[in-house]
């Protein structure tokens, strides 16, 4: 099971959204996918810019974790993300964060598992906890 943590605040967000969902539902490699609603969460780190809006989506899939990286990758710029960010915390149509996988703790210099900071960010939490809360009820 991967746990992916999604944020966008440049252009239609909700769309975006959506049209990764069904991007995934679609694929081959992803299974029992659950997401979150929608969250709006203010920005951190450069605050002059709009709201995020945040969710979490969670599901099985077949690929390694390496894979999923690069997967995650190409969908942020599949979604009009720019390769290189103008400055940190800047504005974007899509961030996708691993925060998750397979229970796993993994180190690199592209990628630490669990997401570093996830138990501190609200854009992470609010969005797990009502997950969880409609997992449950399903």
């Amino acid at each position: 099971m991967a746990t992916l943590g999604i944020g966008s605040n440049v252009g239609d967000s909700k769309k975006i959204f959506e049209g990764l969902w069904l991007w995934l539902a679609r694929h081959r490699l992803f299974s029992q996918m659950c997401s979150s609603p929608l969250y709006i969460n203010p920005a951190f780190g450069y605050t002059k810019q709009r709201d995020f809006m945040n969710a979490t989506l969670s599901f099985s899939t077949a690929l390694g974790v390496c894979e999923l990286f690069r997967l995650v990758f190409y969908l942020e710029r599949r979604w009009g993300r720019a390769r290189r960010r103008p400055f940190k915390n800047a504005p974007r149509t899509l961030d996708i964060d691993i925060l998750f996988f397979n229970h796993m703790t993994y180190k690199q210099s592209y990628l630490t598992l669990p997401h570093p900071g996830w138990n501190r960010r609200a854009s992470v939490l609010v969005p797990l906890i009502l997950q969880c809360m409609a997992w449950r009820r399903a």
